[in-house]
Parts: structure tokens; C-alpha cells; sequence
């Protein structure tokens, strides 16, 4: 089974339903909008995997940014484009984009990494840094504490691939690369099935001095 493509497929069958879920959720949109109060108005700002535009559109709601966002599944473009109509959405394999280096202030990856390998989900952060410009900004959010592998989920029922990374070996390697993490916190989020998940954010401020790549 391949990890992408199925993925993406019950992703666009399930669309809707991620965003009813996850357009207001309160715990991540205050980390989101804790983000923006970081940036300036008018700042240039990637997001990686941008979903249904909820990221977008709680970053908009706090500043008028230049919002550029990328998806792989066409209904997810689809629904940012409704949802952040100021912003510009595209579809786009993250795995395959390409950007100059120092093209934005801030790179978001809100749980994008999630649904890539170990392999595929370094060469992703590491292409974020390079496209953020000196002293810019860099987002992340992930998952930590399971084995990777395919799993339902409250919205959707079609198999979904997630993997799951460990918090030190992230801000590791952001460090490594020219990242300096001035945010880390951990929330705990609640399966359906009761389990507690793991979620992480780090915020860093890239610094060329730093940069070892």
C-alpha cells in the first residue's frame, strides 16, 4: 500500500469532515495565533501542507500576511481557497516542491511531516529552513510517542498513514541547521479510543551564523 497516495485519497474523501474538526480547534489555534504575533504585517508566509486553510485562516485573522499554501489532496486546495480567500493555494507534492532560498519570512509545517518517512520528512525540514530568509521564522507541529503505520481516525474511516517523531531529535536537527528554537511545548491530545497522542510545537528564528548546512 502506498503511504502517499492512500493518504491523500482518504483525504479527499474526507475533507469536510477535517475541517469541521479542525477549523476552530481551540488548543492548536492558540499556537498558531501565538505564531503570528511573532510576524510582522505584510510578512511573506509559506505553509506546508496547508489543508483546508484552517492555519491560514487563523493566521489572517490576526495580521494581513502574503499567505501562500500548498497541498497535495485537491479538495484540501479546494477548501483553503473558500476558507482564506486572500490567500493563495495551489496543489503540490511536498515531497516535489521547489523554492529559492530566502523566499519567505516564516515556513509553517502544521502537521505536515506527519504523513511522511523519517527520510522524506528531514529533506522536507531542511528545504523549509533553505527557503526561509535570514532571521525568518519556522513553524512546526508533529506528533510523538507511536509507531508509524496506517490508522483511522474520528474523521475518517479510509486508512491514513501517520508517523510520529521524537521532540529531541526534531529540535536537534533544526538546531543543527541554522534553527534557534525560542518555543517548545507539548499538549496532550485525546484519541477517540481514549489514548493520549502527543502533540508538539516548536517555533524557531533561523540565524545564517548558526547554519550547518
Amino acid at each position: 500500500m502506498d503511504e502517499t497516495q492512500t493518504t491523500i485519497n482518504s483525504y479527499n474523501l474526507n475533507a469536510i469532515a477535517y475541517a469541521d474538526k479542525f477549523m476552530d480547534h481551540k488548543p492548536y489555534e492558540k499556537q498558531v495565533k501565538a505564531f503570528a504575533q511573532l510576524l510582522a504585517s505584510g510578512d511573506s508566509i509559506l505553509e506546508i501542507g496547508c489543508g483546508p486553510g484552517n492555519v491560514a485562516k487563523q493566521m489572517l485573522a490576526v495580521k494581513p500576511f502574503q499567505f501562500t499554501g500548498f497541498d497535495l489532496s485537491a479538495e484540501m486546495v479546494k477548501l483553503a481557497s473558500a476558507n482564506a480567500p486572500s490567500g493563495k493555494f495551489f496543489r503540490q507534492d511536498v515531497r516535489l516542491a521547489e523554492f529559492d532560498e530566502s523566499s519567505f519570512d516564516a515556513v509553517m509545517l502544521s502537521f505536515s511531516i506527519v504523513h511522511l518517512t523519517d527520510v522524506e520528512a528531514y529533506k522536507l525540514l531542511n528545504k523549509a529552513i533553505i527557503w526561509t530568509k535570514e532571521n525568518g521564522r519556522l513553524f512546526v507541529s508533529f506528533m510523538e510517542g507511536k509507531t508509524a503505520g496506517f490508522e483511522q481516525t474520528s474523521f475518517s474511516r479510509q486508512p491514513i498513514y501517520f508517523n510520529y517523531f521524537a521532540k529531541d531529535r526534531i529540535g536537534g536537527f533544526l538546531e543543527d541547521h541554522g534553527i534557534k528554537i525560542s518555543y517548545c511545548v507539548q499538549q496532550d491530545y485525546q484519541e477517540t479510543d481514549g489514548t493520549i497522542t502527543k502533540d508538539i510545537f516548536i517555533f524557531g528564528q533561523k540565524s545564517l551564523s548558526m547554519c550547518c548546512m
